[in-house]
């Protein structure tokens, strides 16, 4: 396996695990009230932002700047946070009385989960070494 594809499997390894989670336990997740399909969701959500940003990592790293890296990490996280926080308002907004706070709370701290994985993941990529000889 090329060690480009490598980088994208704790991410879905926590994809899995809390996709699984979700639909084995749903029982004790309504015990809690705590809705599988808003976990599902915010799961997902923040699974294919988190490929995106890792594969921006991982572009970012290929570039001769050093700060790119950085920029690429901040910028990625920042937009997460802002997508993610207008999908949790529309979310709110469009539920009514039928919203899931518990849900929400299970989504935010997957975000942390994930935004600690995007950072770790793009702050350990190595970058190419590209032959500067002529």
């Amino acid at each position: 396996m090329q060690q480009k594809h490598k980088i994208f499997i704790p991410i879905s390894i926590v994809f899995v695990m809390v996709t699984i989670v979700s639909l084995v336990f749903s029982s004790q997740l309504n015990a809690f009230k705590i809705d599988q399909l808003v976990v599902i969701g915010a799961n997902t959500l923040l699974f294919v932002f988190s490929l995106y940003n890792v594969a921006q990592h991982n572009k970012a790293m290929q570039q001769t700047n050093p700060h790119a890296m950085i920029r690429g990490v901040m910028g990625s996280v920042i937009l997460k946070l802002f997508v993610l926080g207008t999908a949790a308002f529309v979310y709110l907004y469009n539920a009514g009385e039928n919203k899931n706070i518990n849900g929400l709370f299970i989504g935010m701290a997957l975000y942390l989960l994930y935004t600690w994985l995007d950072v770790r993941i793009g702050l350990t990529v190595k970058p190419t070494t590209k032959d500067v000889s002529n």
